[in-house]
């Protein structure tokens, strides 16, 4: 299990990025963190692999905290950036070889790790090759190979299908899958919502520094549904008016030509719809249902673009 247990840190002369920031993650799951740019998921990843200390409060891996611990949870955790971690002027086998020698164990025990992280993240066939000339997908598949050298218990992937094409990514998600089957514990982060879904049994979206709700997936998508109804933009009606006031005191928002609320029942949203053409104004779309993975995002963070 890792526990974040009333985290606080800053960056220098930077206020407050996390204040008494506390988080589970269960051992054995495949735990997804969303947050938009600048939420601080690079930051947590950082402090959860022992990269950052934080200025107070505690990180336990398994009961055990860096402080005296160190060595004993670096052991048994792979951190896989986003960022390439090899050296491209050398072959796929080369870095393999380089990167294994790191750590302990005979020259035996190394060759089959090799031999699994190979054949786990299907670069047979091109371990001869440099990997300065490797597509994005191979260059991904090597990234993942190398942080599976030590058999990791924890595996934390940050970003681990960007820029890659559909069949590398396909490749890439079933051996996390794998792998978590196998056993590890893997903290994955991506801007893919639909990968999280497909992936993940626990997740936790973040922004500002702050869980903004965690815990499993199944669970959290089972919050009533949410209406969407969006209108025709030139016939809006204005803020203040009968109609805006009827729509609010129904429980309903109505923002940017959109109405969006949690109705009670299917005849509130009868009611909505009545409500609107009386007004006469035209819908151009109704939407209705189950929480996705991205709406509950979106409804959270109530995110624009940033950088």
């Amino acid at each position: 299990m890792i526990k974040l247990c009333a985290i606080d840190f800053n960056y220098a002369k930077q206020p407050l990025l996390f204040n008494e920031l506390s988080l589970e993650i269960t051992k054995g799951s495949l735990f997804g963190l969303l947050g938009p740019n600048g939420a601080g998921k690079t930051t947590l990843m950082s402090l959860m692999t022992g990269l950052l200390t934080p200025s107070q409060g505690e990180v336990a891996i398994d009961g055990k905290g860096y402080r005296n611990h160190r060595f004993d949870i670096l052991s048994g955790l792979a951190h896989i950036p986003q960022e390439y971690a090899f050296y491209p002027q050398l072959s796929a086998a080369e870095n393999l070889q380089f990167f294994s020698s790191l750590y302990p164990g005979t020259m035996s025990q190394r060759r089959r790790r090799i031999e699994h992280a190979i054949e786990l993240t299907g670069l047979t066939g091109h371990v001869k090759r440099l990997a300065k000339h490797f597509s994005g997908g191979l260059k991904r598949r090597l990234n993942l190979a190398i942080g599976l050298l030590n058999k990791p218990e924890l595996i934390f992937l940050d970003e681990p299908t960007v820029g890659i094409d559909p069949q590398s990514r396909r490749f890439i998600l079933q051996s996390i899958q794998a792998l978590n089957r196998a056993g590890s514990t893997i903290v994955y982060t991506s801007h893919y919502m639909e990968e999280i879904e497909q992936l993940c049994n626990d997740v936790a979206i973040m922004d500002h520094g702050r869980i903004l709700v965690h815990g499993p997936l199944n669970r959290i998508l089972e919050k009533r549904p949410m209406v969407e109804i969006d209108l025709d933009p030139q016939q809006q009606p204005l803020a203040g008016t009968p109609f805006n006031q009827a729509i609010e005191e129904m429980g309903f928002t109505l923002s940017h030509h959109r109405i969006t609320g949690k109705p009670r029942d299917q005849k509130q949203i009868a009611e909505l719809l009545t409500a609107v053409s009386r007004e006469g104004i035209p819908i151009l779309n109704i939407s209705y249902g189950k929480h996705t993975l991205e709406k509950l995002f979106f409804e959270l963070t109530n995110t624009h673009l940033r950088d």
